[in-house]
């Protein structure tokens, strides 16, 4: 019996108000998610500057384990450059009602050293491996012969607009 429970998917939409650490030119920007140790990322927005738009779709396993820490998912955000990557905030997502409720949409805050520095705008959904016992009500979390994307909270204009930015 296999120890995974279903796949979460997170889709990074895109970020605002991020640090700028460049004056002079834009900054190129890639996001990164943990899971349990298992870290991905996205392609990076070059000239994304403070406002980088990704769209990207990135999919975890969740495993039986229920403790409490292995329910956190773990975002950052970074610039790209030549010798290593500069941080430009960190953030935690508690997966607790999303593994419950099956969605998540919203934005979260990036920090450093307890200053925010931008957000991140989230869009999650767990696919269950199996159906919700009948215990449990009628919850609406998809099982994964249904793994597709859902409409975004966001208003399609809204969804994949980027904030004019002087370069």
């Amino acid at each position: 019996m296999s120890n995974e429970l279903g796949t979460l998917v997170v889709v990074v939409l895109k970020a605002r108000n991020l640090n700028d650490k460049h004056s002079f030119y834009k900054q190129d920007v890639f996001a990164q998610v943990s899971l349990n140790g298992n870290t991905k990322r996205t392609k990076v927005d070059v000239k994304g500057g403070q406002h980088p738009i990704w769209d990207e779709e990135i999919r975890f396993p969740v495993m039986k384990d229920t403790a409490a820490k292995f329910r956190k998912l773990e975002v950052a955000c970074f610039a790209k450059e030549h010798r290593s990557d500069d941080i430009l905030g960190r953030g935690i997502v508690d997966l607790t009602d999303t593994l419950r409720t099956g969605e998540f949409d919203e934005w979260i805050s990036l920090n450093i050293d307890g200053v925010v520095r931008g957000d991140l705008y989230l869009e999650i959904t767990y696919f269950a491996n199996a159906p919700v016992p009948a215990k449990y009500g009628n919850l609406s979390v998809p099982t994964n012969s249904t793994l597709a994307r859902r409409p975004s909270k966001l208003s399609p204009s809204d969804r994949l607009y980027r904030p004019y930015q002087a370069s």
